[in-house]
């Protein structure tokens, strides 16, 4: 065979390899496009599905019906994913536990597009039977109940409780019985339902994840501070379109379908579910 022939041969083999690989689907593609979700501690059930009987959450429904994209949640408390996003400027959706830090992130020029999701609700979570008799916020400034709060440096829930109890007439740096500061609802929650604390201010649907005998109380809607759970889209997003798809999925009728299920508010009246 000369060279003739054998450059004819190479350069049939060579477009017979182009045409294969343009035709046989996945050949010759990049991989998944990769999303990053940073993600407050206390949305994390229903993105991941805990306790939905081998069901999987949103994260694991949206890539079922989108193959070709791939999502990576970070969980954390909303500003201190705040600052990570300030310190990087690395992540395509941020969807913190209150729209404070969606603001926050919108003045250093990081939000791209947002949708509302849902509301979080604060409620008071106290100890089986309720054997101090709480009833409002004003009973939490009681000497004699230990009181689990979270750190308003780091945590949206630890953000709005002084305001929370502003609202109640109640000085929050005045208090004396604060047994524990945590650094997320999931926390402080936790702590009530081990029996460490007597009572807390927490989400609705965080403190509705302990399947124990704990008594949640609702707190007069007039003197409570309900936080917008808004998602979105960040400038720093290289897959504006894929991140996009996904806030558009979780505020549609089926994502907030899961959301009721983990009993967080999806209409504005704020009624428990």
């Amino acid at each position: 065979m000369n060279k003739r022939h054998i450059w004819g041969f190479l350069s049939l083999f060579i477009i017979a390899t182009v045409i294969l690989t343009l035709l046989i689907p996945g050949c010759g593609r990049e991989g998944p496009e990769e999303l990053v979700l940073l993600c407050g501690g206390g949305i994390r059930p229903p993105i991941d599905g805990a306790d939905m009987e081998d069901e999987p959450g949103l994260k694991g429904r949206f890539q079922d019906l989108n193959p070709g994209i791939r999502l990576e949640a970070n969980y954390g408390p909303s500003n201190m994913l705040l600052g990570q996003l300030k310190l990087t400027e690395r992540g395509d959706l941020f969807f913190p536990g209150d729209d404070f830090y969606i603001e926050e992130a919108r003045k250093e020029g990081m939000v791209h597009e947002t949708r509302t999701v849902a509301w979080f609700v604060p409620v008071i979570m106290t100890v089986e039977n309720n054997p101090h008799g709480i009833e409002s916020v004003s009973d939490l400034a009681d000497a004699g109940i230990r009181l689990a709060v979270a750190d308003q440096r780091v945590a949206a829930i630890g953000r709005i409780t002084p305001e929370i109890f502003r609202k109640n007439g109640i000085d929050f740096d005045e208090l004396d019985n604060i047994e524990f500061t945590g650094t997320t609802a999931p926390e402080i929650a936790q702590q009530v339902d081990l029996g460490h604390v007597d009572a807390t201010i927490v989400w609705r649907p965080v403190a509705k994840q302990y399947p124990g005998d704990n008594v949640i109380i609702d707190i007069n809607p007039e003197k409570n501070v309900i936080s917008p759970l808004v998602i979105a889209v960040l400038e720093t997003s290289d897959n504006k379109e894929a991140a996009l798809k996904f806030a558009d999925y979780i505020s549609s009728d089926e994502g907030r379908e899961i959301f009721e299920k983990f009993h967080y508010d999806t209409s504005p009246n704020h009624t428990d579910n």
